[in-house]
């Protein structure tokens, strides 16, 4: 889209967001309706209704009486710079644009509060090669309203170029009122721009942790970008690992949704998992009481191809080892491809390790832990994965 039309867009934009809020006003409501009440309203009050007539007309798509109410509302009240924006906005919507840059220049001299002179001078910064100055707008914008209506059109006019994405970051990097906005909000966004988000964040310092950007992590996996949620994570999350997280179960996290990168227990009601420490040491016991073989725990994993070597302790209840607990390194988490894994020649009883292939065949690998049913409990714990 060349950028006067993206401009204007994001001018009228404004202005329904502009009047979705002054339309929430019950005297300029009323004056509205019944306009032979304007008589008795004071010039303030009169210009904001004709505010509202305006904005109404916008959405509408009458330029001509958005642009009639807009100038009676500059009549009415000439110093709140509203009116004069709104006069703009109408002049911008009839292709006006010397007599539209006029108005908003007009509108900032009485002060910067106002959004539409924000945005349309933040897309004159950028048309300008300013990206700095245009986040600086942007952001002044944002701060007052991190929700406003065209809020995720305006972000993505930045996502565009290195430049832009760095002026965006620097605002970012303040954390402004609109930053929960900005990750957890990308739910119905095109990939590419969850991408470009992903991107900007995984660049700050110092890291954000792992529960801020939590929700972009697990939007990025859902729109099968598996590889970009990992380097956000690890940027981002002091506890990321680079292969297996957590090999101990000694964090495993309850009360929250599923993070792909870290241990998740199975939801089934056959499967009995908890974290349990024994003589100190944590793990996870697990029991599976249906008839057929149950996954109990996994996790997501961004490997490179080549060959692995696994490995895991897997105990009974006895302290034997537990050969009903074996382990699947697939492309689904529901595929029991289980590894072809034998006692290891070191690391105590019930330690159990096999090599792996990997190759590019998916993004992304689940590794999950499955068991046989039986009668008593099976602990893991000591995971283990890396590179030969």
């Amino acid at each position: 889209m060349p950028r006067a039309s993206a401009l204007r867009l994001v001018a009228i934009g404004g202005v329904l967001a502009f009047a979705a809020l002054a339309l929430a006003n019950g005297f300029d409501r009323a004056s509205a309706q019944r306009p032979a009440l304007a008589v008795y309203v004071p010039a303030p009050f009169k210009a904001q209704a004709w505010r509202v007539e305006s904005a109404r007309a916008l959405e509408a798509g009458d330029k001509d009486d958005a642009t009639a109410a807009a100038r009676a509302a500059v009549l009415a009240d000439p110093v709140d710079p509203r009116s004069t924006a709104l006069l703009g906005a109408a002049q911008l919507a009839a292709g006006e644009r010397v007599k539209a840059d006029r108005s908003f220049r007009i509108a900032a001299r009485f002060g910067w509060r106002d959004p539409l002179t924000q945005l349309y001078f933040m897309n004159a910064a950028l048309n300008a090669g300013e990206p700095r100055l245009a986040a600086l707008r942007l952001d002044a914008v944002l701060r007052q309203a991190p929700n406003f209506p065209v809020r995720d059109m305006l972000l993505a006019q930045f996502l565009g170029s290195a430049d832009a994405r760095a002026a965006l970051a620097e605002r970012l990097a303040l954390r402004p009122a609109w930053t929960f906005a900005f990750l957890n909000h990308a739910s119905q966004l095109p990939l590419p721009e969850q991408q470009a988000r992903a991107g900007i964040v995984a660049g700050m310092n110092p890291p954000w942790g792992c529960d801020v950007v939590a929700p972009l992590v697990t939007r990025l996996v859902l729109s099968g970008a598996a590889g970009d949620a990992h380097q956000l994570w690890r940027a981002q999350c002091p506890a990321a690992a680079e292969l297996v997280a957590d090999p101990h179960f000694a964090a495993l996290p309850t009360g929250r949704a599923a993070i792909a990168f870290e241990w998740n227990l199975a939801a089934s009601g056959d499967v009995s998992a908890m974290r349990s420490a024994v003589g100190g040491e944590p793990g996870l016991t697990v029991s599976v009481s249906g008839p057929v073989p149950q996954p109990v725990a996994w996790q997501m994993l961004v490997l490179k191809p080549g060959r692995y070597r696994i490995g895991w302790t897997a105990l009974a209840g006895d302290g034997s080892a537990a050969p009903g607990i074996g382990a699947a390194l697939t492309c689904g988490p529901a595929d029991r491809n289980l590894i072809a894994a034998g006692p290891a020649p070191t690391g105590g009883k019930g330690r159990f390790a096999a090599e792996v292939s990997v190759d590019a065949s998916c993004p992304a690998r689940y590794l999950v832990f499955w068991q046989t049913p039986g009668p008593g409990e099976a602990r893991i714990d000591d995971v283990t994965l890396a590179p030969l």
